[in-house]
Formats: structure tokens, C-alpha cells, sequence
């Protein structure tokens, strides 16, 4: 991404961050909400220095969609309670993550006149707010308007076109939408807990700001994120977003599938997920390994090697070893005590796993890029911390794959540093990679709301004021 693009991506955020001010990231996932509360260092510092950090259950949101404000309220108060307690400090405004399968991208193309004179920033300022303003949709709400590349008198690929001479100018934009009602029930229900909402970014975005290096950006990179509700897909070239989708798919639905095979709850199929989750068939332990394990735990010395006793012994200790607790649902209502193998628990999370990958594969095939899609996977969010899941992707995928916690993961600490804080983390360092602000107004309800179409306005305003 050239020097342009940053500052033209700036351009509806108002005002850059300086360096001593407090920010807060807010992530509305689907099965937490997470806040993070720093400090905004220099470059050489690290950019950010995190302050306090919170976490909550996520209620009130289904697939993406709000479905109980009050209840979506309560767990946001309770984030922010947490990260500014541990800060010291209050929080009044924040930047907000959101995901769901109703994210979408579309390319705008759009050009202007040049009759063969040098191209000026002015020109360049015209030419995106005509993109800006071909983006509008009365139904959509636009999160990001990022340029692409530029095309002089037909011919695409230039990144700054400053300076050279043409006919014709073009642009190649991505613009990534959301429907704008459920934006607006995502931001007022925020805005009830009496915070500001100062940008709405894409989780999927955020996550990819905080996990790819400059080299995948630049080369190429599909970066996934597996939240629990949803699955973002976007792919990086050339510096910036290529394309961005998302699938309605995700950690809960591999939860709910464990409980309806188990025949348990939703929150004891999670703690076991949690717990024993894996995709990895489990190995059983015979031979010197099991002799070994039952000498330093069991009182009585097993059976001679070579004896019948000793194979039925093997046997017996291979299947207890491969046994953990499964809590069912008895006649009564109430949970019951049980026990499943670990090839028994695998089976059941592996269809919907392979799922998932499945339409990432299917999607990436329809996004337009044919054979220019990267050929390298990033995994991230909650759901990639799943044993095994690395090994599925590469094979369903068909590219390298690995995990990734945030770049900055030393800045965030022991209890920050994990992949499923990947999108509040991206936020923190986001005005360096040109989020699109959402500019509030106050409503006759007293609380912050976001007004529609300001995003252009502002943009183009600040384009004028300073290129």
C-alpha cells in the first residue's frame, strides 16, 4: 500500500492518534465480548502499550444479529467494567469489531478525465470521492473503502499514479458493507452503555490487521478467522484487501453438534470441547509406554510381557486411557454422570470441521481471482485453537497453513496474546492501516448513534483539507 493510499484510508477518521492517548477496542463476538484498554506508544515503542483487558460471555447476539439488546448491553457494560478496572481509567468512547455472515465486499470501478495532463493530488482526491460516492446504498452501511490499484488510460496495477500523465484516470476499489440495520441495532445497543462508538471495523479485518506480516500482505495471504458464530475469510495482495467474505459457520455450530451426538448440554459439550477437543485420532498406548505409565501409578506391577494376562491387561489399559468424562442428560432432566472414548468425541466434531473448510474452498474458487489467489493459509481466532485443526486446513485447502496469534502478542501478555483476542487487537494499531470512521450524532434518546452517509461526507472533506 502506497504512502497515498494510508493517508487517503485516514481520510474518515478525522484525526490521527496521538501518541499518550487512551483508546479502547470492543470485539462483539458470538460467544464473548472482549475489551482491551491501551495506550497509544510511538512506532519504536510498539505502537500501543496495553493498560487492562475484559472479558464476558456474549449474549444477546445469534449468527451476528441482535436478539436480546438488554442482554448484548449488560455483556458490553461488563467488558469495559473489567478492562477499565484493571486500566485505571474510563472509557467513553471505543472502536468496535463486528462479524457475521451478512459481511459482504463488492469492487467499484470508477474513472475521470485527465486529457493527457500531469496527475496532482487533486485529481487523485476527485477520482476517490467518485469511487466514495458510487459506493453508496440506502440498505448498506460501507465499513472500509479501500483502493486497490490505479489504472492510466486503461492500464491497471499502478500504486501511486502522481506525477505521470494520462488521458484517463482509474481506480479499483473494495468496499466492504454490512446491512444497515443490523448496524444500527449493533451500534445503539453499544451506545446504551453510554460509550461513543468512534469506527466500526470488520472482525475479519481487524484479525488480519493483527496477524499478517508485511511479507504475506505484500506477496499474498488468505487469512482465516474462526469465530464462533461465523467465519471470516479475507485475502491480502499486494498490501491490501483483495477480497473478504464470510460464512455462517462456526465454533458454536461444532459445540451443537457435539451436544445433540452426546446428548448433553450446550455448556457441558463446550467445557468438553474445550477440555479434550481435538480432531487428531487418539493413539493407544501398549508396549513399554503403557508399562511405564502403569509402574509410576498403580500399586501392583502388570502382568509378565508375553502372557495372556499381560495382553488383556494392554487392552483394558489402552481403553481406559482413551475414556473421558461426557456428562449426559438422564430421564430426569438433569445431567448423569458418563463417559465417551476420544475417537468417539473426534467423530463427532470432524463432519463440521471439514465443513467449514469446505466453503472456505468452495468461496475462494467464486471470488474472481482464478489464478491469482495466494497460495498460503492464516489461521486465527478462537477456533484455530483446536488440536488438529492446522493438518484438516492444509488438506482440504491444498496450501501451507499456520497458526497465529497477533504480531504483537508480547505487548498483550499472558492473558491477551491468544488468537481469540486477534480482532480487539487489530484495533488497537488500526489508524495505520486507514479504518473508515463512523461519525456519531446524538439522538433524542440521549444515546450515541451513527447517521448514514456521514462516512462520505467526512472523507471527502478531509481529503479536500489536507492533499
Amino acid at each position: 500500500m502506497s504512502s497515498l493510499d494510508q493517508r487517503l484510508l485516514m481520510a474518515a477518521q478525522g484525526r490521527t492518534r496521538k501518541t499518550g492517548q487512551v483508546v479502547a477496542a470492543l470485539d462483539l463476538g458470538a460467544t464473548k465480548v472482549a475489551c482491551l484498554v491501551a495506550r497509544q506508544t510511538s512506532p519504536s515503542e510498539g505502537e500501543f502499550e496495553l493498560l487492562g483487558h475484559g472479558q464476558q460471555s456474549s449474549r444477546g447476539l445469534k449468527g451476528g444479529f441482535v436478539i436480546d439488546m438488554e442482554g448484548l448491553e449488560r455483556s458490553v457494560r461488563l467488558a469495559v467494567e473489567d478492562a477499565e478496572r484493571m486500566a485505571g481509567q474510563q472509557v467513553t468512547g471505543v472502536r468496535l469489531a463486528v462479524s457475521g455472515p451478512y459481511i459482504r465486499t463488492r469492487e467499484v470501478r470508477t474513472e475521470i478525465e485527465m486529457g493527457g495532463r500531469e496527475i496532482v493530488q487533486k485529481d487523485v482526491v476527485k477520482l476517490l470521492e467518485r469511487g466514495l460516492s458510487k459506493s453508496q446504498d440506502e440498505r448498506q452501511q460501507v465499513l472500509h473503502a479501500l483502493p486497490v490499484s490505479y489504472a492510466i488510460d486503461g492500464n491497471d496495477g499502478v500504486r501511486d499514479p502522481r506525477g505521470m500523465f494520462a488521458d484517463r484516470l482509474g481506480v479499483r476499489m473494495n468496499v466492504v458493507y454490512m446491512p444497515l440495520p443490523v448496524y444500527r441495532n449493533l451500534v445503539t445497543c453499544v451506545s446504551r452503555a453510554h460509550l461513543t462508538v468512534e469506527s466500526v471495523v470488520s472482525g475479519a479485518f481487524s484479525s488480519a490487521n493483527a496477524v499478517l506480516s508485511d511479507d504475506e500482505r505484500d506477496n499474498g495471504a488468505i487469512c482465516i478467522d474462526l469465530g464462533g458464530g461465523s467465519t471470516g475469510v479475507t485475502v491480502f495482495m499486494n498490501g491490501t484487501l483483495a477480497y473478504l467474505d464470510a460464512i455462517g459457520v462456526g465454533g458454536q455450530h461444532v459445540t451443537s453438534d457435539l451436544a445433540q451426538g452426546i446428548g448433553t448440554t450446550i455448556p457441558a459439550a463446550e467445557r468438553i470441547k474445550t477440555l479434550h477437543g481435538t480432531l487428531k485420532m487418539p493413539s493407544s498406548s501398549t508396549g513399554a509406554e503403557a508399562y511405564e505409565g502403569a509402574a509410576a501409578s498403580d500399586d501392583e506391577a502388570p502382568p509378565r510381557p508375553g502372557t495372556i494376562e499381560r495382553m488383556e491387561w494392554e487392552m483394558q489399559n489402552a481403553k481406559e486411557k482413551d475414556l473421558i468424562d461426557a456428562p449426559k442428560i438422564g430421564d430426569d432432566g438433569r445431567l448423569q454422570a458418563a463417559r465417551m472414548s476420544r475417537s468417539e468425541l473426534v467423530g463427532y466434531m470432524q463432519p463440521r470441521v471439514e465443513e467449514i473448510f469446505e466453503l472456505i474452498s468452495e468461496n475462494l474458487s467464486k471470488s474472481g481471482l482464478g489464478g491469482r489467489l495466494p497460495r498460503r493459509a492464516v489461521l486465527t481466532g478462537g477456533g484455530s485453537e483446536l488440536p488438529g485443526i492446522r493438518d484438516m486446513a492444509s488438506r482440504i485447502l491444498s496450501m501451507p497453513v499456520r497458526l497465529a496469534k497477533p504480531i504483537k502478542s508480547e505487548q498483550l501478555g499472558e492473558n491477551c496474546q491468544r488468537p481469540t483476542f486477534s480482532a480487539s487487537a487489530g484495533l488497537l494499531t488500526f489508524s495505520a492501516s486507514g479504518p473508515s470512521s463512523v461519525p456519531q450524532k446524538e439522538a433524542k434518546t440521549g444515546h450515541s448513534t451513527a447517521k448514514p452517509g456521514n462516512i462520505f461526507q467526512r472523507a471527502i472533506q478531509w481529503l479536500k483539507e489536507n492533499l
